[in-house]
């Protein structure tokens, strides 16, 4: 089968659909059967479900027919039943009666555990201050509930899981476009991708668009990528194994290129945009010559793609990706895509990158309320003014543009060491496994020994909770209802996750944790709601229609026409229906007034002087951190695997059987010049730790690197099934952060021992 027919039969199968993921749920014939309408949780992509349930059991779990996309399930998503019921999830509250890291702990009650939190809170806030507790969690609604509690307790350090994967996108894009965009892969004819692999860090909407548009003998899709991904690099048009570090050479050489040759959108850069004269300025070196020594592509590919590229504008796509962790040149990495994007005039284009847009949106542009908004029950939580140990958000400081709500995790371990800017006594953590996902894993050990006293909230004995005080035990998301999310895109819509089954065992969910832990410690004047029923009706204003609608579908969208403010055709038919949007539009059929970038100058900047004026020479282009290597003879390198969700589902039984283990990828030149073969076990080490490894001799990828799938190598007795086995990455990991938006950088030098 050839690579395009592959494209279109895999597009139109749901993943592991027909696999028996119920292990350990009893099977369950005849009696009471309903579905319920919910969103996923084994990834953070949140993809829409429709669970099976009988006689009161969850059964099955299929993407839900009513999202626009037609979702399926991934194998991930599909396993969500098996981790349901799995007789090594938590059940009940703990508390550690050994040394902490012994792993010993005893049931008590949930009275009893939340008395001794807020007694330990209480105390540490009395002693030394609110601000002398962090709190960590991914990003999401539990987040959201972490931080309303962080802010009711008085502390400013409030983490999520940014620095270690998509901070730099989420501040690159906005300081370039005032906002982050959206990839129209339907309507594209030219896909440039830097390793952003799709097919295994699934998010299924966005899988399903891009394998149909690389299906398409009209579409050309490009892989940069050290590693022949089997998937992503496999199915590409063309694939150029990229030395890691280098994507910014790269591109800088394509927009020297079009710069050089007048190849741009002239029109669209004079309209929209400033600074040309200073990327100018920045590029006028970065020839493909240059570039060829050190990305170790060929110059005159490099000419060849600028044209193709040009060619096929403004329906491109230059592809930011997610994890956007490659080098300390992320930032000028991730800029550079987001000006390349620009240059080719795509924005606001079929097949380009646009603005989402929601219902406020729509009903600004339609004069009159025609859609549901939601509003913001945790509004009256305000983080702190307090310093944050970190600096973030503060003048003066090494991360000012990050967030004070999301933080620089790296930060953490050394501060409670060195007790500077002053002392931290407590960490609460929700669903992050601090001790997999951030570099400086030793240190991280170290400070936590250290610690006054440590919660964790979770749904497994993770690497953290093994060395928690108090471990509360997480509802998973089959067993709790939230909050109404927007699901806005091309058209207005919500998403709502519902509970399909009754909590097992003693779980709760955040909501209920949070909300409670804050009435008894008697700071939570600023809840306005007492349950997730009154949390809802408050973000739906009343609107009890589109609670019922959400509680019945677990999405609801309105069927509006595709609007694309530079597109003349889809204006001309959004007016057809939506006539008082008309005095928006120009003459020449445009709506250039919608077109907000909400930068300090009001267009896109290839040059930001607020960033120049704070970090030197990164108010454009540089050519700096591009090294990965440090020295050593290899780059090791992570990704994500379809079967695994970062360091959370590897205990999952069904997930574990299909994938118990990750062995480092080597070519075969350097396996033979290293001695190895597959199966053999060595030792990865650098200065900042070391790693036993098993090998795999593979093709598909470059001589200096090697590579892993992250999310293994768990050190937790309660993890039965993964404890002890693989390879944790982390441990190896440099924990100094990327200019400008604080990276972790997760490709790091390493040398090959032989044991």
């Amino acid at each position: 089968m050839d690579r395009r027919n592959f494209l279109k039969s895999s597009a139109a199968i749901g993943t592991l659909a027909t696999l028996n993921l119920n292990l350990n749920a009893s099977a369950v014939t005849g009696g009471t059967e309903k579905k319920v309408a919910s969103v996923c949780e084994m990834c953070s992509s949140r993809c829409p479900i429709e669970v099976t349930v009988k006689n009161g059991r969850g059964a099955l779990i299929e993407g839900n027919h009513r999202f626009s996309n037609k979702t399926s399930v991934c194998a991930r998503g599909g396993a969500g039943i098996n981790q349901l019921y799995d007789d090594q999830r938590l059940i009940k509250p703990l508390i550690r009666v050994g040394e902490r890291g012994e792993g010993k702990f005893k049931e008590v009650s949930w009275d009893e555990a939340l008395k001794i939190c807020a007694q330990k809170l209480g105390e540490i806030s009395q002693k030394y201050g609110p601000q002398s507790v962090v709190f960590t969690s991914k990003t999401g609604e539990h987040h959201t509930q972490m931080m309303n509690f962080a802010c009711a307790y008085g502390s400013p350090n409030i983490y999520s899981h940014w620095s270690c994967c998509p901070i730099t996108y989420n501040i690159a894009v906005p300081h370039t476009f005032g906002a982050n965009m959206q990839r129209d892969y339907g309507d594209t004819k030219y896909i440039v991708n830097f390793g952003h692999n799709l097919f295994e860090g699934i998010d299924i909407s966005k899988t399903k668009k891009l394998a149909k548009a690389a299906s398409r003998e009209d579409v050309k899709l490009l892989v940069l990528d050290p590693r022949f991904s089997t998937v992503v690099a496999s199915k590409a048009d063309e694939w150029l194994p990229i030395k890691p570090g280098t994507d910014a050479a790269f591109l800088m050489a394509l927009i020297h290129v079009w710069l050089r040759d007048n190849k741009y959108d002239k029109k669209f850069i004079e309209q929209y945009a400033v600074g040309l004269e200073e990327l100018r300025q920045s590029v006028k070196d970065t020839t493909p010559l240059w570039q060829e020594a050190i990305t170790g592509i060929k110059a005159d590919k490099v000419e060849r793609i600028a044209n193709e590229i040009y060619a096929a504008a403004p329906a491109v796509v230059i592809d930011w990706g997610h994890k956007t962790t490659t080098a300390k040149a992320e930032y000028v990495r991730t800029r550079a895509i987001a000006i390349a994007n620009a240059l080719m005039g795509n924005v606001e284009k079929k097949g380009g990158i646009y603005f989402s847009k929601d219902s406020k949106t729509f009903n600004a542009l339609c004069k009159e309320d025609l859609f549901p908004t939601i509003s913001n029950p945790d509004k009256g939580f305000k983080i702190p003014k307090t310093a944050r140990i970190d600096g973030c958000g503060e003048e003066g400081s090494e991360n000012f543009f990050v967030p004070r709500k999301h933080g620089v995790l790296m930060q953490i371990a050394p501060t409670i060491l060195s007790e500077k800017p002053y002392p931290v006594k407590g960490w609460v953590s929700t669903r992050f496994n601090h001790l997999i996902n951030v570099a400086g894993v030793d240190k991280s050990v170290e400070a936590i020994k250290k610690l006054d006293f440590v919660l964790a909230i979770d749904v497994y004995m993770s690497d953290f909770a093994c060395l928690a005080d108090v471990i509360l035990p997480e509802s998973t998301y089959l067993e709790r209802d939230e909050s109404i999310q927007n699901k806005g895109g091309t058209a207005p819509g919500f998403v709502m996750r519902n509970k399909a089954v009754e909590p097992v065992g003693d779980t709760k969910c955040g909501y209920e944790i949070f909300r409670e832990l804050a009435r008894v410690m008697k700071i939570d004047k600023d809840y306005t709601w007492n349950n997730i029923d009154e949390y809802r009706m408050q973000q739906a204003k009343g609107n009890a229609e589109l609670i019922a609608n959400l509680i019945k579908n677990g999405y609801v969208s309105y069927k509006v026409p595709k609007l694309y403010y530079r597109e003349p055709k889809l204006v001309a038919k959004f007016i057809d229906k939506y006539p008082a949007a008309a005095e928006f539009v120009d003459e020449n059929g445009e709506m250039s007034s919608q077109m907000k970038f909400k930068t300090p100058s009001g267009k896109i900047e290839l040059f930001a002087p607020k960033v120049e004026e704070l970090f030197a020479g990164y108010g454009c282009l540089n050519t700096e951190g591009m090294d990965v290597f440090g020295g050593h003879k290899y780059c090791l390198m992570t990704g994500k695997t379809a079967l695994h969700t970062n360091g959370h589902t590897q205990n999952v039984k069904i997930l574990n059987d299909m994938m118990s283990e990750s062995p480092v990828w080597i070519s075969p030149a350097s396996a033979k010049a290293e001695g190895l073969k597959t199966g053999d076990i060595v030792k990865l080490k650098n200065k900042f730790g070391e790693q036993k490894a098993k090998i795999f001799v593979t093709q598909g990828i470059r001589d200096d690197c090697l590579f892993l799938y992250h999310g293994f190598g768990h050190v937790s007795p309660g993890l039965k099934r993964t404890n002890g086995i693989g390879t944790n990455q982390s441990v190896l990991l440099d924990p100094a952060a990327g200019p400008v938006v604080s990276t972790m950088v997760t490709n790091v030098g390493v040398d090959i021992v032989k044991i």
